[in-house]
């Protein structure tokens, strides 16, 4: 059976198809010769056993090498069952189900993944569970054709197929588990160097007690029997803590077989009884020690996984872990606090916590016996280049078994937070000095419109400083009645989550201003709004600028009269409005006489004063809803609305004929100028357009030129077509 365990790693035959058949030939040999002995302590008849090792060794060879086995397990079967009497077809059916069962077992290890290391007590759980449910169908097919045959009383077959699961299932644990788990790295890990020498010696101590106990060599009534029946629990319990599954599987496989062979003989403590509370006892005796063996195994393999767990996680932890014994004894130091405290690379045993270079033991001793338990500090480490180290030294303490306290320091590099933490701040620093610079009142609201963040600019507008703005509602800072005027605004913002932004007039401090502001939603990851960025530009000087510009745009920039753009838009403007009156509108078209004499003589100075004065004159002449505009150099014309009849264009152009009669003083010099009109009316604004009228009147003014200038013609408006 040991044979079988280790098949795999032993290379028998150069050639594969040579290898399969030396394997079938060792399972099927294996599973007949541990039938054998199974039988020879049969509990129910001839054929049923209290402990049945071929299921282990089937499961083992199925785990192994998968269906590839089920002929060698058919056949063993097969052959032990014929051994002991009874028709073939009946050796045959019961070798059947003992091949079935096993591999039923086998496929529900592999749906469960088990483990075959068995380094999980999960995997222990599972090869149970597998073992018992794949031992229903052997007992079951085995009972049934037993009965069939006749060899089986009706009435003992619900003891039968107890009696046949249990001793497979107990079977599968004794042969399988050290069989399944066995193989080279795992043999040489149990019984090689001193911890093997010491497993097998443990070993070699359960096989004697088994020979003492199970031998003729002590009479049935000796003091020493029951002691060496007990104290193979012991031993097996140290092979499970030192050697695990595999050490203390093989040696209670070792007892039990001592023991089976023994009370089969009629030797040991369970051969005296009656014959079926002896093998009663026996199967007790060997099932308890194949529990306790697997429970104690999975216990020690659970532990023994934390406890590598816990070092890999101690040993590759970034953090610095520092054990502390008492009198300040260094314990443990993994390789992160090693490296943070600039130790070497020799063993720490006999060093104290005050023994650790650079002055960092003396550093932390110093905190240590300050301290209550789980505080918390940052300190900062010499290095061996003399830099300093940024560390949170963080403080555990507890008692252990013996009741002595220890210390454990988890030592976190802070060094990278605090490089980050001072860029952090820098970037907030640079973003502070930008916002308190910017020419506009920035600010960060809360959904519950209290501001969180204000600039210097509060201070310069408002006359606030930040520190006194912050935490306050923006209705108190703005007042209620600035603020009511936005609030629709900020509140849109912080429903929709859209961006605002508009003008208005505001007085801070005081100061009238036109701002413009925009409010910028501030939006976490899904999308919902926690407060709003208000950003608030004084464009009072645009304001002034933009007026200045729609000012040039519309009027004439020396004598401040409307431009040709303005008078073309109020001649519609004002056909609109008579044709609703049904009045008429007069246009005058003026020209200044001999200007260009004026400049060519005087200069281009004199001839601004000219047209500045001149300008002046018609507008003292003509009413406040008539328009004066200047067109071009010294052209310039008259809109005369809310007339009641068209004579009356004609008394406003001799009016102005009569004021440009006085002469014009410029520097010294007595400048005299007359004008040249041109009068064009719409009696009827309703067949007149701006086109018609400026036709007219620029007609009649040429036609003034020629008839002699200083004077006025009249042209009467024709329709338009």
């Amino acid at each position: 059976m040991l044979i079988s365990g280790v098949i795999d790693h032993v290379d028998l035959s150069p050639q594969p198809l040579q290898r399969t058949i030396v394997r079938l030939l060792v399972v099927a040999a294996s599973y007949y010769l541990a039938a054998r002995l199974g039988l020879l302590i049969p509990y129910v008849g001839t054929h049923v056993s209290l402990v049945w090792l071929p299921t282990g060794i089937a499961i083992a060879a199925y785990t192994r090498w998968r269906a590839g086995m089920l002929p060698a397990v058919f056949v063993g079967a097969m052959g032990a069952n014929a051994a002991i009497g009874g028709p073939l077809w009946m050796a045959a059916a019961v070798g059947l189900g003992n091949t079935l069962g096993p591999w039923l077992s086998t496929l529900l290890l592999q749906r469960w993944r088990f483990d075959w290391r068995l380094v999980r007590r999960s995997d222990l759980a599972a090869f149970l569970l597998a073992v018992l449910l794949g031992m229903l169908v052997t007992s079951t097919n085995g009972t049934t054709w037993l009965l069939v045959a006749g060899v089986l009383d009706a009435a003992q077959w619900p003891q039968a197929w107890m009696s046949w699961w249990i001793g497979d299932s107990v079977g599968a644990l004794l042969g399988g588990v050290p069989l399944v788990a066995m193989n080279q790295p795992t043999l040489k890990r149990t019984f090689v160097g001193r911890d093997g020498a010491g497993n097998a010696l443990l070993q070699a101590a359960v096989l004697l007690c088994g020979l003492a106990a199970f031998s003729p060599w002590l009479k049935q009534d000796s003091a020493l029997l029951f002691p060496l029946v007990s104290l193979p629990f012991f031993l097996i319990t140290m092979l499970a803590l030192r050697g695990g599954v595999i050490s203390s599987s093989v040696a209670v496989l070792v007892l039990s077989i001592t023991a089976a062979f023994g009370t089969a003989q009629g030797l040991g403590p369970f051969a005296g009884h009656h014959a079926h509370a002896g093998i009663l006892a026996l199967w007790s005796y060997i099932t308890a020690q194949a529990c306790t063996s697997l429970l104690v195994c999975g216990m020690a393999t659970e532990l023994q996984s934390n406890r590598r767990q816990l070092a890999a996680l101690v040993r590759h932890a970034h953090d610095g872990i520092v054990m502390i014994g008492p009198d300040h004894a260094l314990v443990m130091v993994n390789p992160a606090a090693a490296s943070m405290l600039g130790l070497p690379d020799a063993p720490i045993e006999s060093r104290v916590l005050s023994s650790l270079p650079h002055g960092n033991g003396d550093l932390i001793q110093g905190w240590l016996v300050k301290q209550a338990e789980n505080a918390r500090v940052d300190l900062s480490l010499r290095q061996a280049d003399g830099a300093m180290l940024p560390v949170e030294c963080q403080l555990a303490r507890y008692r252990d078994a013996s009741g002595n306290w220890q210390t454990h320091l988890m030592l976190r590099d802070l060094s990278v937070r605090k490089e980050a933490e001072a860029k952090l701040a820098a970037s907030e620093q640079r973003l502070q000095a930008i916002a308190d610079n910017l020419p506009a009142l920035i600010a960060y609201v809360d959904k519950d419109l209290r501001i969180l963040f204000a600039n210097q600019t509060f201070e310069t507008w408002m006359g606030q400083p930040p520190s006194e703005v912050i935490g306050r509602r923006a209705s108190e800072v703005f007042g209620p009645v600035a603020f009511e005027a936005h609030r629709h605004q900020a509140a849109e913002v912080l429903a929709s989550g859209r961006r605002v932004s508009f003008e208005a007039e505001v007085e801070m401090a005081g100061v009238k201003r036109f701002v413009r502001t925009t409010y910028v939603p501030d939006c976490d990851s899904d999308g919902q709004v926690r407060g709003l960025y208000s950003l608030t530009m004084d464009i009072s000087e645009m304001k002034v600028v933009e007026g200045q510009l729609t000012k040039l745009a519309r009027f004439d920039h020396l004598t401040g009269l409307p431009n040709r753009h303005q008078f073309e838009e109020r001649l519609h403007a004002a056909l609109l409005r008579a044709r609703h009156r049904a009045r008429p509108v007069g246009l005058l078209f003026i020209d200044v006489d001999h200007f260009k004499d004026i400049n060519d003589t005087y200069g281009h100075a004199a001839g601004d004063a000219v047209l500045v004065e001149f300008g002046q004159r018609l507008s003292a002449c003509v009413r406040s809803s008539d328009m004066v505009a200047r067109l071009a150099g010294d052209e310039f014309v008259v809109v005369l609305e809310q007339m009641h009849k068209p004579d009356e264009a004609q008394i406003v152009a001799r009016k102005i004929l009569d004021r440009m009669v006085a002469p014009i003083q410029w520097d010294h010099h007595i400048l005299l100028v007359s004008a040249s009109i041109g009068v064009g009316v719409a009696d009827s604004p309703d067949l007149a357009t701006a086109a018609s009228m400026m036709a007219s009147a620029d007609a009649a003014l040429y036609a003034a030129k020629r008839a002699g200038r200083s004077r006025f013609e009249c042209a009467a408006c024709a329709p338009s077509p």
